[in-house]
């Protein structure tokens, strides 16, 4: 995959870009807060449909305007099409198009590979559980589409569990406390059957679409492994181990080996005996909401015991599996997205990644505050970003 053409118009704080790239490596350059990581944002959106930024909706929107849009010519082997993403803040709403119409993510995603690096990502082994899980689900949906929608069901259903068990425990806070009617008289309020009812309901579905997506984690790290344990002995040539763990918030039989109707079983079953705490906290405990993918170095937790130059080799080696790792998959090359990293790493570590970027066929398109950081001398062009606009001082090689 490449992208041959880009057209944004009011988004963040980029007015009107036109640009169309080098098919290898782009380097956009500027000063800090001129627009560079907006730049690479907005080629993530159209791949994903999403922000890798945790932001609002409305905020993808230029100050003082109701519409912002992302337009895009991608090309995947012989075929070229063109990917939209408009976002409207009245009433706030994203719409997606292909080739100027609607279509489904199975079409919309088909042969859209993009994989992000950003400095938020040097900081994964010893950042929160959450940064770790959304790692995780941007690479499992990079080689499976579908896992897309899987999350969002999951989302759905726990959302609706949730405000069952905040109506619950609201309910629960009036019973505890008096309360009179119009006429004087002490009003009870009596546990809704109906609410129960409903819990049950949701907690099925939630340990059906909570299993699938405990699977497919689970197969994802098994897969990739290897090849990052591989891959970080290169990188660091420490002769220490580097391991992935997925560790869920399920108790009872060995998730390692479960299968996927096993796994919701599991998952319902601990649904089931955390349905009480769940109540009385107005939340759901279990599922992999609150999962973790631990990253091991010499069979120790690298959150607590590895050094900062460890964590980067381990990241920078989690990067690299999965870019193969897609590359193997598809026979297609990713699109690669690099925000201002290599100012993040070392020499040796920064060696490796150029080293690396330049055997890989993809299209890259690196952010940097100078040039120069870039180690790439050939099929590469570089542009300046200032005030949300590229400039025309563009040098290509």
């Amino acid at each position: 995959m490449f992208v041959r053409s880009l057209h944004t118009s009011d988004f963040r704080n980029l007015r009107e870009v036109a640009y169309t790239p080098h098919p290898r490596v782009n380097v956009i350059f500027g000063d800090n807060g001129q627009g560079k990581t907006n730049l690479i944002e907005s080629i993530f959106l159209l791949a994903t449909q999403r922000s890798f930024r945790r932001s609002k909706l409305d905020d993808l929107v230029r100050f003082g305007c109701e519409k912002a849009e992302v337009i895009a010519r991608i090309c995947h082997g012989e075929v070229e099409r063109r990917l939209a993403v408009q976002i409207l803040t009245r009433p706030s709403r994203k719409i997606a198009l292909c080739d100027g119409k609607s279509a489904r993510s199975s079409d919309y995603f088909q042969g859209v590979h993009v994989v992000l690096f950003a400095p938020e990502d040097l900081l994964l082994p010893k950042g929160s559980p959450e940064e770790r899980r959304r790692f995780l689900d941007r690479a499992i949906w990079n080689t499976c589409p579908s896992y897309l929608d899987e999350v969002r069901t999951y989302e759905q259903v726990l959302k609706s569990r949730n405000a069952v068990l905040k109506s619950m425990l609201a309910a629960s806070g009036m019973r505890r406390r008096p309360s009179f009617g119009s006429d004087g008289e002490l009003a009870t309020v009596e546990h809704s059957e109906d609410s129960e009812s409903l819990l049950s309901v949701y907690s099925e579905q939630l340990a059906v679409a909570g299993g699938r997506i405990i699977a497919r984690r689970r197969h994802y790290l098994q897969t990739i492994a290897p090849q990052v344990e591989a891959t970080f002995d290169r990188i660091s040539r420490s002769g220490l181990r580097a391991s992935l763990e997925y560790r869920p918030k399920v108790i009872g039989r060995d998730i390692e080996v479960a299968s996927p109707s096993e796994l919701q079983s599991i998952l319902y079953e601990q649904l089931e005996r955390d349905r009480k705490r769940d109540r009385i906290r107005g939340f759901t405990h279990s599922g992999p909401h609150g999962d973790d993918m631990v990253i091991g170095l010499d069979g120790r937790d690298a959150a607590l015991h590895a050094s900062q130059g460890q964590v980067r080799a381990l990241v920078l080696a989690l990067k690299i599996t999965e870019i193969q790792h897609l590359f193997c998959l598809h026979g297609d090359p990713p699109v690669l997205l690099l925000d201002d990293v290599s100012s993040e790493l070392d020499a040796q570590r920064n060696g490796y990644l150029f080293d690396f970027l330049r055997a890989m066929p993809s299209q890259v398109f690196i952010t940097t505050t100078s040039p120069e950081h870039v180690k790439l001398d050939q099929d590469r062009l570089d542009v300046r970003m200032n005030h949300g606009g590229l400039w025309s001082d563009a040098v290509a090689s």
